[in-house]
């Protein structure tokens, strides 16, 4: 699910993210500090808009007004101090009016509600990229092998082209020459896992080179993160 809250408090933004987060871990949930912001970023492909009813500018409720009439499945809650505002919320048939504090309870009350019910594509091979990790089918991918998963990661940070063994020992070692066995090792423990799981057609294999099928992957998450949670950034 991809989701945006709108709050010109970053405390509040940050505890909808972190809540979404939990109840959602393979979706996208985007924050704004104020409509301008929220406009450059809310798409076709959003499915809930979690927004204040008094912020600077323009105000929820005459943003939702707008939000509507171009996105005819966005569902609108409005999380708000405010409960006076109520009644004339409930004009833009918003699929639900909670009140600040809101805890995770209500949230997951008012997604199980939502007027247009999300669709919820089924997707095979979801990678989040910070903290970094695979799940297939919904099932988080455990890789038994240490730096298995670093590898895997540095295949898919290049978004489908193929590493030599060099570029990937680069990476993985600083460069060690000593490192080739250590790396055809890893290579086969990953194809062996992924085997197990089904998704062996996920890693492309030429002579001294290796890539993962980009095309398969849904991303969730900014690729750039992955170099930052393995440190691969000196």
């Amino acid at each position: 699910m991809i989701t945006i809250s709108v709050d010109d408090q970053p405390a509040v933004t940050g505890f909808m993210k972190d809540m979404l987060t939990r109840i959602d871990p393979c979706g996208t949930h985007l924050t704004a500090r104020n409509m301008n912001e929220a406009f450059s970023l809310i798409t076709d492909d959003v499915q809930v808009a979690f927004l204040d009813i008094e912020m600077p500018g323009m105000g929820g409720i005459e943003a939702a007004e707008l939000l509507m009439e171009r996105y005819g499945r966005l569902n609108i809650v409005f999380v708000t101090g405010h409960p006076e505002y109520a009644y004339r919320a409930h004009d833009v048939f918003p699929s639900a009016f909670l009140t600040k504090p809101v805890n995770e309870s209500d949230i997951r009350r008012a997604l199980a509600h939502l007027r247009i019910p999300p669709e919820m594509p089924v997707e095979r091979f979801t990678v989040k990229c910070s903290p970094f990790s695979v799940r297939i089918d919904g099932k988080l991918l455990d890789f038994s092998h240490r730096r298995t998963d670093e590898l895997f990661a540095c295949l898919v940070y290049r978004e489908g082209g193929f590493c030599t063994n060099s570029e990937l020992i680069r990476v993985l070692w600083n460069g060690a020459e000593d490192k080739q066995i250590s790396l055809r090792q890893l290579v086969m423990y990953m194809r062996a896992e992924l085997r197990n799981v089904g998704a062996e057609s996920l890693l492309i294999k030429k002579y001294g080179k290796t890539a993962v099928d980009f095309r398969e992957l849904r991303i969730v998450g900014e690729l750039s993160d992955i170099p930052k949670y393995f440190g691969w950034e000196k």
